[in-house]
């Protein structure tokens, strides 16, 4: 399968998703480090278990936009990035 052709800068969006809104917030913080960016609450679990963020940030190379999506991922309070 051919991976599709990215052109660097662009606006890249991650789903991130944990059992609570605050830690994810801070993991996100953390992962960014300084960085501008966009984040909001996009939805909750049936059951409430889990929530999701939308985070929306430009990124400037693969390697960027993989050093973010490893940060969060490592983070204790993220269960997935998407």
């Amino acid at each position: 399968m051919k991976r599709p052709k990215i052109e660097y800068p662009c606006k890249w969006e991650y789903c991130v998703i944990g059992k609570e809104e605050v830690p994810l917030r801070q993991a996100v913080s953390e992962a960014l480090k300084g960085a501008d960016y966009n984040l909001s609450f996009s939805r909750s679990s049936k059951s409430g278990k889990y929530v999701s963020l939308e985070l929306t940030t430009t990124v400037t190379s693969e390697e960027t936009r993989d050093r973010i999506h490893g940060s969060l991922r490592a983070h204790p309070a993220v269960k997935i990035v998407m």
